[in-house]
């Protein structure tokens, strides 16, 4: 019989999957033009918009909005691939799924920092 995985890996593997879609998601609605939610704060007017974003209104919104999909997504893939795959997991995958959660968060900042520049 298989030994049994550790209630805390499947904890950890659906916790780094929805950082890592919520980065991707992030980063990629901006880089990408996604459509997403705007704010107008002279209009007091909400609208979807793709494409970049116009002077006065904040996407800022929309952008979080994807990071939350993206996150719902990632936690979900990591919800059915730990209901398939029953069985411990090896240190390295473990740690090859932080690194990439890591990497995602300084990566989409990163991204965001240099469309900043210069401050």
């Amino acid at each position: 019989m298989a030994p049994e995985r550790p209630p805390w890996q499947r904890v950890y593997v659906v916790a780094t999957a929805a950082v890592i879609g919520a980065t991707c998601a992030y980063a990629l609605c901006d880089w990408a033009g996604w459509t997403r939610l705007q704010y107008d704060v002279y209009r007091d007017a909400w609208w979807w918009q793709d494409g970049p974003t116009q002077k006065v209104p904040i996407n800022y919104y929309g952008d979080i909005l994807w990071g939350a999909g993206g996150a719902a997504a990632g936690a979900a893939i990591g919800l059915v691939a730990t209901g398939l795959h029953r069985r411990p997991l090896s240190p390295a995958i473990i740690a090859l799924l932080g690194a990439w959660a890591l990497t995602g968060a300084a990566l989409s900042g990163l991204y965001y920092t240099w469309n900043l520049w210069p401050f």
